[in-house]
């Protein structure tokens, strides 16, 4: 990686969230932005195949909850000159601490992940636990109708299908909600990950920006629907787009604080060769 640049790229996204998210004078002085525990329209969602929630853009508001999702990621290129294809299992675990009116601490992990390659007629398949993540989020202004906040959030060693090396990685990042009205709310925000892999003695540093933009809809406090796109690209040590991630679902809150989500994401542009990406939410506001 080059040196000179990860400087200039981590002052451009830093200064970019600045830009986006609403200022502080903009707001008002008292909060209701953010949604309530029975209300669907609670987001947004981890999306993506990166590990965990490693790279998604977190919710904004500060909350306790635990939650679970099942992913599923397919890649089918049956024809020349590929005869390639795979398919992508896991289940995450994740958990959200409200530490105090502005603070909170969340902890995730791929407690199983599944893969089926084949290639050529070759095939092959495993399964692993981890990485977890570990992440500190910070609201930094909240006002009647609009609240961002900052986070970091930590990608941890611990990976059963490493056995020659280990990765580790550290995101920054930004996230807002914007409420319009009673039925539409906005969510969005900006990141930075880096990661590190060291094998064979040797570390490979990886800088990757990150974005997603959504707006949901609200049919009654306890049905909403949501549609946007998340990008990700890789900065260093070599420029190149990774995806453009258009995306859609539904969220449900139902009864004894629980909720229900589906998310569908669908790649299309970018090195990530992703035909589809499917994910159920089943997740507790605990009382």
């Amino acid at each position: 990686m080059t040196t000179s640049r990860v400087p200039l790229l981590l002052r451009v996204v830093i200064g970019t969230c600045a830009v986006v998210l609403p200022t502080a004078a903009a707001l008002a002085a008292n909060g209701d932005a953010c949604p309530r525990s029975y209300e669907a329209a609670n987001g947004p969602l981890a999306g993506g195949i990166g590990p965990a929630d490693f790279g998604a853009i977190p919710e904004a508001c500060p909350a306790t909850e635990v939650a679970t999702r099942a992913r599923v990621a397919l890649l089918i290129a049956s024809t020349m000159p590929d005869y390639y294809g795979s398919i992508l299992g896991s289940a995450m675990l994740r958990g959200r601490y409200q530490l105090g009116e502005r603070s909170s601490l969340s902890l995730a992990v791929d407690a199983v992940n599944y893969r089926y390659v084949n290639s050529g007629g070759l095939a092959s398949t495993g399964a692993s636990f981890g990485p977890p993540t570990l992440a500190y989020h910070h609201m930094v202004m909240l006002g009647a109708r609009a609240v961002s906040s900052a986070y970091v959030r930590l990608l941890l060693p611990v990976d059963t299908a490493r056995q020659g090396g280990v990765r580790a990685g550290i995101e920054l990042g930004g996230s807002f909600r914007l409420r319009a009205g009673a039925r539409f709310a906005f969510d969005g925000g900006l990141a930075v990950t880096t990661t590190t892999d060291v094998v064979g003695g040797q570390a490979h540093a990886r800088l990757a920006p990150a974005g997603l933009a959504e707006a949901w809809y609200s049919f009654r406090p306890a049905i909403a629907v949501f549609t946007g796109a998340s990008f990700g690209v890789e900065a260093a040590p070599d420029w190149q787009l990774i995806s453009v991630n258009p995306r859609a679902g539904a969220r449900f809150a139902l009864r004894r604080r629980l909720w229900l989500a589906v998310l569908a994401e669908v790649p299309v542009a970018g090195s990530d060769r992703t035909d589809v990406v499917a994910s159920v939410f089943l997740g507790l506001f605990p009382g």
